[in-house]
């Protein structure tokens, strides 16, 4: 795996990337590797920068397919953020003009129908509440959220199943 300062690095001569990811819950890398294979007009446009996830296994998986971003091998909850925060000042220092993407694959199947009949982890609810913590350091321009439906359920709903906004 890279370090900081070889990733660093490897953002100088990116002018044609428009859209730069941080992808949390980052597992094998399926989202990374779609976003490393986007592209406008016949150009790449899109590069992911940071990952995480708590399991070794996939982040090692996910350096193999993505080996330029930074990755860590941590819960998201106990991450120290400076080095993503670094990376994005370096990127909005080098192409001011380009757009931060906070992707999360929140974890899903203690509280979803894919667990089945199954024990449920009711702690696992709360690695969305960490997100907080990413948008205020990153300060992303898109925050995009993958989950189940079930997460829309996690609040107090209206009279017509919809969330109520506090």
């Amino acid at each position: 795996m890279k370090s900081l300062k070889e990733i660093l690095c490897s953002l100088e001569g990116l002018s044609d990337i428009e859209l730069f990811v941080i992808d949390l819950f980052c597992g094998a890398g399926g989202l990374s590797e779609g976003v490393e294979e986007a592209r406008l007009n016949g150009n790449r446009c899109a590069k992911v920068v940071c990952c995480v996830n708590h399991d070794k296994n996939a982040v090692l998986s996910h350096d193999a397919n993505i080996p330029d971003a930074l990755h860590f091998i941590e819960d998201i909850r106990t991450l120290e953020l400076s080095p993503i925060n670094t990376i994005v000042e370096r990127i909005r220092e080098l192409y001011p003009d380009s757009m931060i993407m906070l992707h999360a694959s929140l974890e899903c199947t203690n509280f979803s129908k894919a667990k089945g009949g199954q024990p449920r982890d009711a702690d696992s609810r709360t690695l969305a509440e960490h997100l907080f913590r990413y948008i205020d350091v990153i300060d992303p321009d898109y925050i995009q959220i993958e989950n189940v439906e079930e997460f829309m359920s996690w609040g107090d709903m209206d009279e017509n199943g919809k969330p109520i906004s506090m």
